[in-house]
């Protein structure tokens, strides 16, 4: 059995190594509120496919493979616009 906490650190028994506590949260160091994060995290793969990320970089990437459209781009919008 594990946890985890929102400085993504994961405790298990079988686990060592640690995230320094001096660290933001990863959601707050990517400019992530906590709904965010939470869609992110749990529905990862239900919005994006071929690439991730924010709009421009996800623009940039579907230059480079000459793709017409990308699936996520309309999350990527939404949730990355700060990252």
């Amino acid at each position: 059995m594990y946890s985890t906490n929102t400085k993504g650190h994961c405790i298990r028994d079988d686990k060592t190594g640690h995230i320094n506590n001096t660290h933001s949260p990863i959601p707050q160091r990517l400019g992530l509120d906590s709904a965010q994060w939470l869609t992110l995290t749990t529905e990862f793969e239900k919005h994006f496919c071929y690439a991730a990320g924010a709009e421009q970089m996800m623009n940039a990437f579907k230059r480079h493979t000459h793709h017409q459209r990308l699936r996520g781009m309309t999350k990527a919008k939404a949730l990355l616009k700060r990252a």
